[in-house]
């Protein structure tokens, strides 16, 4: 099956998982040391934060907020623009990651090479990130005209329907949008590893080969996308769980919640390379096999 051989790709490059998971670490640590550093000095003597330790007291957090608001400004602005710097990580690793998963670099997997890793994204960069800015402003479009088309619907509802109806409204009309972000997230995997293959800098073309080839295998690509995605959101549950169970009552029990907060941060980085091993074993597995249809 095509998903467990994506899975067997991942684990043959459980280096170069875990040296993506590590830059992650590294950037979290831009934000958490000075965070704790902050906090520390202005809680002084004061140990009201503590409360905040096993559940939210808003009481602490506005007396917090209003006393050292001046402080904690900063950290936000740094911890935005190390959110970007993220999303250009991400963008810029995929190069990498791409050379690793392909079928041809089986020889690669044996010893993780830092140079080829950085080789491939340095190469790639351009047009994943041309890529990138053209998904994101496919999502922001989508979002403008659901949210005019929800409100739309909602106004001219607003005499029919009350208030607990007008939730499921709003909310069957997020479905549809979520729904539709995803299949433009997918396409974008699979354009991403079209411009891979064909080392090919136009991007929408190789959008519209990705759209193409999407439709015409759109169980098979959707199926093992959703499939990944509900993973995932398993991953999320479970680390909610676990964290849930979790008193935090003393340095053991937070240096337990941190192992396993780790865990589910290299869990979503082995998630993002399964996914795009999947789909590059979707598009040669289907290459291989001759159709009368033959979108790439």
């Amino acid at each position: 099956m095509v998903i467990f051989s994506a899975l067997h790709v991942v684990v043959r490059s459980w280096r170069m998982v875990l040296w993506v998971y590590f830059v992650h670490f590294l950037v979290g640590l831009l934000v958490l040391l000075p965070a704790y550093a902050t906090l520390r000095s202005e809680a002084g003597s004061s140990l009201a934060y503590l409360k905040l330790l096993n559940s939210f007291d808003y009481t602490v957090y506005s007396d917090f907020m209003q006393n050292s608001g001046s402080a904690i400004d900063p950290l936000l602005a740094v911890g935005s623009w190390l959110g970007v710097l993220y999303l250009i990580l991400s963008v810029f690793f995929s190069g990498g990651m791409l050379l690793y998963v392909s079928p041809s670099a089986e020889h690669l997997r044996q010893a993780f090479r830092l140079s080829w890793f950085l080789s491939a994204s340095v190469e790639c960069f351009g047009r994943f990130f041309r890529l990138f800015l053209s998904i994101a402003g496919i999502l922001l479009a989508l979002a403008f005209v659901g949210m005019f088309f929800a409100g739309l619907l909602a106004y001219s509802l607003s005499d029919l329907l009350n208030e607990q109806s007008m939730i499921y409204l709003l909310m069957a009309c997020f479905f549809v949008f979520a729904f539709f972000a995803l299949l433009v997230i997918c396409l974008g995997d699979y354009a991403k590893i079209l411009l891979f293959r064909q080392d090919d800098t136009r991007v929408f073309l190789a959008f519209s080969q990705a759209l193409r080839f999407f439709l015409a295998h759109f169980r098979t690509i959707f199926g093992y996308y959703l499939l990944l995605m509900s993973i995932g959101a398993g991953c999320f549950a479970i680390y909610f769980l676990i964290e849930s169970w979790i008193v935090t009552s003393g340095w053991l029990p937070i240096i337990l919640l941190f192992i396993v907060q780790q865990l589910f941060i290299f869990s979503r980085v082995a998630l993002k390379v399964w996914t795009l091993a999947t789909a590059m074993q979707v598009i040669v597995h289907h290459e291989a096999q001759p159709t009368p249809y033959q979108p790439i």
